[in-house]
């Protein structure tokens, strides 16, 4: 049998080449076509744009937790709360009681996401388990189209939901592995819906490096199956077969002449849809605490993505708390997203301007937070984040989140 100073050995040697080796191979797949449907060939698409827009459940990328996302959302090996249930679900296994979290995303195109989500410890701390909710409301929008641009006079109304359950487990006091499992459905058009059944996965490897905490992460989310689309509105009438509105000899009135051929009914049949991908990412992640003292943490992390439907992406973020007062602290925080899908030329390939809308910002966030403790593991905490998103309108999270 290994002694515990050789297990952790081998296991920091594996999370080790871990982080040496997925990188160079998420490089190699960051070098392939992105067609986004997968079976049409790419045509008339810029290098290295992304196809964002083509996968299923794209409602699936939108980040929770205003901490995460004001460090740039270079959060899977920082996460050690509830909004863990989201970034990386090892991070569940960190928490020391019940927690649950409430968070609104005033989105782009008046576009609203709520998210809550519960976990707390059993089995003496070694299993955390949990479940989540979240429900995008699209507001009714005016239906617009290549010939009529401005809109068509007809609407639409849409939502997305996932719901699902979360499992962490500490393996030892260095290493924790955890798994969420969700049903996601999309609906559209009264009733035109979809849905996938998919997976998060993720661990984190803890240790010390020059007496302060050092983490190594590693997450995919959203790997699951693909949805197509059904419902009422895909079913259409099919008349008898004709030529040119003729139908062929021998028709006629079965009620005036038993000989005849009667005409067939009409008929139902359905449309078929193309089947669309989850937005599946793989994210490697590190997070080292630069300076601890008594009243104080800073704390930096740096992560990469590996995303399905765009080039590979790549986060910093860092992070002050403060204790005011043994119940009361506050932080501050920033980060920044690299995303390669964007323009940052004045106008496009075909010479249009983007209208002062500069990109050169997109992906830096900023926020802060507060946490009233009452003891007995019971406090409150909230957090805002605020992300510039370039040419889109940038978005502003809430998170309050709840310890009993």
């Amino acid at each position: 049998m290994l002694s515990k100073t050789a297990k952790r050995t081998v296991l920091f040697a594996f999370v080790l080449l871990t982080f040496v080796t997925l990188p160079l191979l998420a490089q190699g797949i960051g070098r392939q076509e992105y067609s986004g449907l997968d079976k049409y060939p790419v045509q008339g698409r810029p290098d290295n744009s992304s196809f964002v827009g083509v996968r299923a459940a794209e409602f699936l990328t939108i980040p929770i937790g205003a901490r995460g996302i004001a460090m740039g959302s270079a959060y899977s090996a920082v996460c050690d709360d509830i909004t863990s249930i989201w970034w990386n679900p090892a991070g569940l296994g960190f928490l020391e009681g019940r927690e649950a979290m409430v968070t609104v995303v005033d989105y782009t195109m008046d576009l609203t996401y709520s998210y809550g989500a519960f976990a707390l410890p059993i089995a003496d701390g070694q299993v955390t388990v949990g479940g989540f909710f979240g429900y995008l409301d699209i507001p009714e929008t005016e239906i617009t189209t290549v010939d009529n641009p401005n809109g068509t006079g007809r609407y639409f109304e849409a939502y997305d939901f996932q719901m699902g359950g979360s499992l962490a487990y500490n393996f030892s006091d260095r290493f924790i592995g955890g798994i969420n499992l969700k049903y996601v459905h999309q609906d559209m058009f009264s009733n035109l819906g979809g849905s996938a059944f998919a997976i998060d996965a993720g661990a984190i490897y803890h240790t010390t490096f020059m007496d302060r905490e050092i983490k190594f992460a590693f997450a995919i989310q959203n790997l699951g199956t693909n949805i197509t689309m059904r419902g009422p509105n895909l079913i259409y009438e099919v008349g008898p077969e004709s030529k040119n509105g003729l139908f062929p000899t021998g028709y006629g009135d079965f009620s005036g002449d038993a000989m005849a051929m009667s005409r067939r009914a009409n008929r139902q049949t359905m449309l078929l849809t193309h089947t669309y991908r989850l937005p599946t990412v793989v994210k490697m992640a590190v997070s080292y605490n630069l300076y601890t003292s008594k009243n104080a943490n800073w704390l930096s992390s740096a992560e990469i993505w590996r995303n399905s439907n765009i080039p590979i992406s790549y986060a910093a973020g860092t992070e002050l708390n403060y204790n005011f007062t043994p119940f009361l602290s506050g932080a501050l925080r920033t980060g920044w997203m690299i995303q390669t899908d964007e323009f940052t030329g004045s106008s496009d390939d075909f010479g249009y301007a983007y209208l002062m809308d500069d990109p050169v910002l997109r992906g830096l966030s900023l926020g802060g937070g507060l946490q009233r403790v009452f003891g007995g593991g019971k406090f409150i905490q909230f957090n805002y984040a605020y992300r510039n998103k370039g040419r889109l309108a940038a978005d502003n999270f809430f998170t309050v989140t709840f310890g009993f």
